[in-house]
């Protein structure tokens, strides 16, 4: 068995006490495949490249979830982003 993790996706905020932080779509899918992840908290925006590119989004997130059966026992959102809401 896995260890358990609340997972927090966020490239700005502080991470809340009791969570591991992932700062991009990368780190999030690292801790999604290697650990059994009980509270998902998620961002929506998740920043720019140097270039001013747009990053993968906690939407990109989700749908890589339910393409590739990962899962997680509770899934938040705490984006000030109404529209990526």
């Amino acid at each position: 068995m896995s260890k358990v993790i609340n997972l927090y996706v966020d490239d700005l905020r502080d991470c809340p006490d009791d969570y591991t932080v992932a700062r991009n779509i990368e780190e999030a899918i690292h801790y999604l495949t290697n650990y059994t992840v009980d509270i998902l908290s998620l961002d929506h925006d998740l920043g720019e490249d140097k270039q001013g590119n747009l990053l993968p989004t906690g939407y990109d997130l989700v749908k890589y979830i339910c393409t590739e059966g990962l899962r997680a026992n509770n899934i938040y959102l705490h984006t000030d982003n109404p529209v990526g809401r």
